[in-house]
């Protein structure tokens, strides 16, 4: 995955539509196009456009999804490449969490503290 510096596209990894607009919403209001993929092949093929910079990770979409892509992506470095890595999810899930930090996501929140965020973590 090419990353644009600071402005580049973003990419919502999961099934969850509420979320999907809220993120649009926020995205918006910064200029930045935003592209959802619901599986495993969706989200290659939005890597292979190479305009992403940031992933947004749906920690309560189905977890063989985003684990496969966070494996995937910690194995080609691509947090070093550039790729900011968020993942939002229930605050009791804590082993999702977990995994996801573990598996390269720079950032996990709860989806309250996502939420109250979003204007400031897709603005750049």
């Amino acid at each position: 995955m090419t990353a644009a510096a600071g402005g580049g596209g973003i990419i919502l990894l999961g099934q969850n539509l509420f979320f999907l607009a809220r993120v649009e919403t926020a995205a918006e209001a910064a200029g930045r196009p935003v592209r959802q993929a619901r599986t495993i092949a969706e989200f290659r093929e939005l890597c292979a456009a190479g305009d992403a910079d940031l992933l947004l990770v749906d920690l309560e979409g189905e977890a063989a999804v985003w684990e496969m892509v966070l494996t995937e992506l910690a194995a080609a470095g691509a947090a070093s490449q550039g790729l900011r890595m968020v993942a939002f999810g229930p605050h009791e899930d804590r082993a999702a969490m977990t995994m996801a930090r573990e598996l390269g996501c720079q950032e996990v929140l709860n989806k309250g503290r996502f939420s109250a965020s979003l204007g400031e973590i897709v603005g750049g």
